[in-house]
């Protein structure tokens, strides 16, 4: 377990801090900061436990959703009275952070409140979708074609989306933070005229510009 690599320079040491209730005295190993997509790993201990099992819990201070999300934060319980609590931080993460954990034994209990800021990361956007290089748009059938744009991004919460140099009729609407819509409707002059159309999709996070080939081909009606 590379847990050193987990933690930086400026360790904090939170032994007895926050509210203490019974004789559980808590105590963890939490960073001073971490980027977005780097594991948090907190050690916790418990120490003054009973002959009855130990149990613990955990609740974020500043962002409720952690609970909910798909990919939520673990705790792990171990013998001797220890835990890990694991985080992988989003991007919609950055900024100050802070988690209560709490332990009972029978009638014994204690908590233990730990702060920590999420740093964004230094990683440039990637597009999830489209996937592949293209697709066929028939005519026959449709008139518009419309191609989910969706991207990851571990720099900022949120991303620009757009087209770059894009024909007559071709649109990228972003729909909400990290996704959008590339909407095509080719006039009957475009139709006549081309049947390989070309669009790169750009999108934007900070100092990150990232772009993407995607073409639409054309069936037309006969």
């Amino acid at each position: 377990m590379r847990v050193r690599a987990w933690f930086l320079a400026g360790l904090l040491l939170a032994t007895g801090c926050g509210p203490q209730v019974g004789s559980l005295k808590l105590s963890a190993l939490a960073p001073h900061s971490v980027t977005v997509a780097q594991e948090v790993v907190i050690p916790l201990l418990a120490d003054g436990t009973g002959l009855q099992p130990l149990t613990w819990q955990w609740r974020s201070l500043t962002n409720p959703e952690l609970t909910t999300r798909l990919h939520r934060p673990t705790l792990s319980a171990y013998s001797g009275g220890r835990a890990l609590w694991r985080f992988t931080p989003l991007a919609s993460d950055v900024g100050p952070q802070s988690v209560e954990f709490s332990a009972e034994s029978g009638p014994l209990s204690g908590s233990i409140a730990l702060g920590f800021v999420i740093e964004p990361g230094g990683d440039p956007p990637l597009f999830r979708e489209p996937v592949g290089e293209g697709t066929t748009l028939d005519l026959r059938s449709m008139p518009c074609a419309a191609i989910a744009v969706v991207v990851e991004s571990s720099s900022l919460p949120q991303v620009s989306l757009s087209l770059v140099s894009p024909p007559p009729n071709a649109e990228l609407v972003q729909t909400d933070d990290l996704g959008g819509k590339l909407v095509f409707c080719p006039s009957m002059s475009q139709a006549a005229s081309e049947t390989i159309y070309p669009l790169l999709i750009q999108a934007e996070a900070g100092p990150h510009t990232v772009r993407k080939s995607y073409v639409i081909v054309l069936r037309r009606p006969t």
